[in-house]
């Protein structure tokens, strides 16, 4: 990114299940740049970088699959049971995730739109509210969150709500953002407040 280009950078948070994903889409749709903090979890760990070899010296080769990559559902199985483990891990990780954020948005191409969106499922948890011009929280009732990751995952009802227990509350996230939107599950929707409430972001932009 050239320092004379001023980029508009918008965090989307929100819990799991939540609709951070599809909010994203929508701003890519738009013609936003768009980037997902859980991708870039799982650049940071592939075969042979820092991130795997300290992963794996944490929990050992049992979390390694077949394919010699992270096995994922051994490891989140693991890490939603045991609080400490998961914050070494975390500690590994989160500042490895946070680089790599921070030179995605710096080196991506703009086109269309002097923006990206960028998916950030522990935006206030880490502290990264800071990185960007203005936070938007994705808000769903309770019981479609677990619906949704329930149908992600693969996961019993249980291990959802562990995995939302684990996480700040949708209260919280909202208290802590700059803009709420609310996914009932209608996509049509969906978009059109997303895209509503960037016409309002970029106005606010211009005018600082």
């Amino acid at each position: 990114m050239k320092d004379d280009l001023k980029i508009l950078k918008i965090a989307v948070t929100g819990s799991a299940g939540s609709g951070k994903s599809l909010v994203c889409h929508c701003f890519k749709t738009i013609g936003l740049v768009t980037l997902d903090c859980d991708v870039i979890a799982r650049q940071v760990v592939e075969p042979g970088t820092t991130g795997f070899e300290e992963v794996i010296t944490l929990f050992g080769q049992k979390i390694v699959n077949k394919q010699g990559s992270l096995d994922r559902a051994r490891l989140r199985s693991i890490i939603i049971n045991n609080a400490g483990l998961r914050k070494k891990m975390e500690s590994i990780l989160h500042p490895l995730i946070n680089r790599e954020m921070v030179f995605q948005m710096e080196n991506a191409e703009y086109k269309e739109k002097k923006a990206v969106a960028v998916e950030v499922p522990l935006l206030f948890e880490c502290g990264l509210k800071e990185y960007f011009d203005t936070t938007i929280t994705v808000l769903s009732e309770d019981r479609d969150l677990v619906e949704r990751i329930c149908k992600r995952d693969s996961v019993k009802k249980e291990d959802a709500l562990k995995m939302l227990d684990l996480q700040m509350s949708q209260q919280d996230k909202i208290s802590m953002a700059d803009h709420v939107i609310i996914n009932k599950g209608d996509k049509s929707e969906l978009f059109g407040s997303v895209e509503c409430l960037f016409d309002k972001i970029q106005k606010e932009f211009l005018t600082t």
